[in-house]
């Protein structure tokens, strides 16, 4: 296992991968920022919807977060990775709760209405 890691983190061809990864990483941040997400316009372009702000954030912080993967590969610095693994995993668990609630605020005032 071991020498797969070495392999994989010392090799010289890393770059081509690495950048590919930051590439997807720099797509999905202008997706969160500007192109939003399920038709809804992106983080700068938002007005006063919640859900789609927080969406759109959360779309911008997993690529802003792959960009850091990618960085951390092509210096091969242990330290970044872990930092952008970690904003990357808090991000995506905060924001995800926050849908959670504004989901169940929808459904709970969708059916106070009905009442």
């Amino acid at each position: 296992m071991n020498e797969l890691w070495l392999t994989i983190v010392d090799a010289s061809w890393r770059i081509y991968p690495a950048v590919a990864v930051a590439l997807l990483g720099v797509a999905l941040t202008a997706r969160g920022l500007w192109f939003g997400a399920a038709g809804s316009p992106g983080l700068l372009r938002q007005g006063r919807d919640a859900f789609a702000w927080i969406r759109g954030f959360q779309i911008a912080v997993a690529g802003l977060a792959l960009v850091g993967i990618a960085a951390a590969w092509i210096w091969r610095q242990p330290w970044l990775l872990v930092v952008a693994l970690g904003v990357l995993g808090e991000e995506l668990f905060e924001t995800s709760r926050i849908l959670t609630a504004l989901t169940a605020g929808r459904h709970r005032a969708k059916a106070a209405a009905n009442r």
